[in-house]
Order: C-alpha cells, then sequence, then structure tokens
C-alpha cells in the first residue's frame, strides 16, 4: 500500500500541498482562458462584420457613381441628339443632304451611347438604395427612349434626303413644260400667218418646244429615280401627249411648206382635235408636281413619324422627372 491510500475504515488523509496547489493553478487557467477566447471570437465577428459594412458601402457608392456616369453620358450626348431631332423636325423643302447625312450619323453614335446608359443603369440597380431607384428608372427611361428615337430617325431623315432630291428635279420638268407651253402657242400663232417665213418659223419653235419636253422627261425620270415611291406618271403622259402633238404640228408645217395646202389642213383638224384632249388632261393633273413626292413621303413616314414622336414625348416626360428628382437629391444634400 502507497502513502496516500487508506486503511480500510479509514478516511483519507489530508492532500498533499503540492497536489493541491496544482489543482488549483489548472483551474486558474482555465478561468483565464475562457473570457480571453469569447473576446476574440467576438473581435473577429465585429470584424467580419465591419468587412460586410464596408463591401455593402463601397457597392453602394460605387453603384451611386455609375449611376452618376449614366446620367452624364445622357447629357454629354444631349447636343448631338438635339441636331438629329431638329433634322428631322425640318420641312422637306428645307433639307440639305449634307446636313441629313451627318444627322443619320450622329443617330448611329447617340443611340449607341444611350444603349450604353441603359447597360450601366441595369447593371447598378441592384446595388442602390432604395431611395435611388426611382432617378435611376426615370433615368433609364429616358435612355431607352433616345434609343427607340435613334433608331427611327434615320428611316425618316432618309426619305427627307431622297424627297430633297427630287423636289428640285420636278421643280425644274414644270419649268420646262411651261417654256415649251409657250413656244408651242408662238408657234400656233406663227403658222397662223400662213406665209411662208411663218410657218418656218412655227416649225423652228415646235423643234424647241419639243427639246423643252424632252427635258422634261429626263428630269421626271430623275425624280422618279430619286423617290422612287414617287407617282409622277400623270404628268410623264401629259408630257407624251405634247410631244406627239408637237410632231403633228411639225407634219402640218412640212405639208404646208411642200404646198400641200389640202393635206395640211387635214392635219389641222386632228391637230386641234389632239389639242383639245390635252387641254382636259392638263386640267386632270396634280395641284401640284410635288404632290406624288408628298403622297410617297407620306406613306413612308407617317407610322415612323408617330413611332418617333411618341418616344420623344417618353424622352421629354422622363427627363423632366430626372431633373426633378435630382433637384430634391441636392437639396436633402444642402440641408
Amino acid at each position: 500500500m502507497s502513502q496516500l491510500e487508506s486503511a480500510p475504515g479509514e478516511t483519507a488523509g489530508p492532500v498533499p500541498e503540492t497536489v493541491a496547489s496544482s489543482a488549483s493553478r489548472a483551474s486558474r487557467r482555465r478561468s483565464r482562458w475562457l473570457p480571453r477566447t469569447i473576446a476574440i471570437i467576438v473581435m473577429a465577428a465585429l470584424t467580419v462584420a465591419g468587412v460586410y459594412g464596408w463591401r455593402a458601402f463601397s457597392r453602394i457608392r460605387s453603384a451611386e457613381s455609375e449611376l452618376a456616369r449614366a446620367s452624364a453620358i445622357l447629357e454629354n450626348a444631349e447636343p448631338d441628339l438635339l441636331i438629329v431631332d431638329a433634322a428631322v423636325q425640318v420641312q422637306i423643302e428645307a433639307v440639305e443632304p449634307t446636313q441629313t447625312a451627318e444627322a443619320i450619323d450622329l443617330a448611329g453614335t447617340v443611340g449607341a451611347k444611350a444603349l450604353q446608359a441603359v447597360e450601366v443603369i441595369d447593371e447598378v440597380r441592384g446595388s442602390l438604395p432604395e431611395q435611388k431607384r426611382p432617378l435611376a428608372d426615370a433615368l433609364r427611361e429616358s435612355a431607352e427612349a433616345r434609343v427607340e428615337m435613334m433608331e427611327i430617325a434615320p428611316e425618316i431623315l432618309e426619305a427627307d434626303a431622297r424627297a430633297a432630291t427630287a423636289i428640285p428635279y420636278a421643280d425644274q420638268a414644270v419649268v420646262e413644260i411651261k417654256a415649251a407651253e409657250d413656244l408651242s402657242a408662238q408657234a400656233v400663232a406663227e403658222f397662223n400667218k400662213h406665209t411662208a417665213a411663218s410657218v418656218k418659223a412655227s416649225d423652228d419653235l415646235s423643234i424647241q418646244a419639243e427639246g423643252k419636253l424632252q427635258a422634261a422627261q429626263s428630269l421626271l425620270a430623275s425624280a422618279t429615280a430619286s423617290f422612287p415611291g414617287a407617282d409622277f406618271s400623270a404628268f410623264s403622259g401629259y408630257v407624251e401627249a405634247k410631244v406627239s402633238l408637237i410632231a403633228l404640228a411639225k407634219e402640218i408645217d412640212a405639208l404646208w411648206l411642200a404646198g400641200d395646202i389640202a393635206g395640211s389642213n387635214t392635219k389641222l383638224e386632228a391637230y386641234n382635235a389632239r389639242d383639245a384632249e390635252i387641254v382636259a388632261m392638263a386640267q386632270s393633273l396634280p395641284a401640284s408636281v410635288r404632290d406624288p413626292i408628298a403622297n410617297a413621303y407620306n406613306a413612308l413616314t407617317t407610322e415612323p413619324s408617330k413611332r418617333y414622336n411618341e418616344a420623344r414625348e417618353r424622352a421629354r416626360s422622363a427627363g423632366e422627372r430626372v431633373a426633378k428628382l435630382q433637384d430634391a437629391a441636392r437639396a436633402d444634400t444642402d440641408q
């Protein structure tokens, strides 16, 4: 039996001091480490929370910065958008092809920038604080409307350019037709003098009138090529009828100069009947040679113009909301 064991029926003696001290120190070590562990865990938790908090704060600040960048993209594109819009709104008669071509190019650039703004907003909207989302939504609507405007604008502008190119050809064709009519009237007056010199002069005037009508035909063909949808058939038919009438007048002159007065008079009856038909044809012509251009232009642009103006109104309305929200945000910051 060792010294630490007790005899049967006896209680153990006092624990040696060295053993008691060891147990006490072990107990004290445990009591010192537990609070430290808790403190470390708390500090770690606070650190993690701080990291996540900082990341959330940084994400919000980054999203707000990107939203401001989207707004700046739209603002920087605004001058070019106004150029495109002015070109779309201009009257066809005032269209200048070089300016129209520039506006078509700008429409592509402005549309790309507006689309970029949409993409930026879509990417950051979920990270924005709740109070900033109405501004993001208004900016996005404004940008989307601008994208649509710039997609439609070239369709209208190209029709503008074609119409603007066709108009001078059509206008000049009318000038040539009127000149031919004046020359034909002079030819009739000369023929009615019934002298060899006057009939010869009549023939010369008819030839000049024929040249004017041929020029008118060429101009109408150019107008049609410039704007294929424009139907100049009524004017072309009138010009062809006038050409055929002049051909008949030249035959009459030739018969008279050859001494065949009877044959000349017979042709003259046919000439007068045909002339009456052509006068009636002239009365049924469109009021303006530009009418075919206007009809074709309206057919091409009525629907795109409607969609463009609707998008334009959405952009205007959204822009007003953006301005109000930005003003309110600045007022809150100043307080």
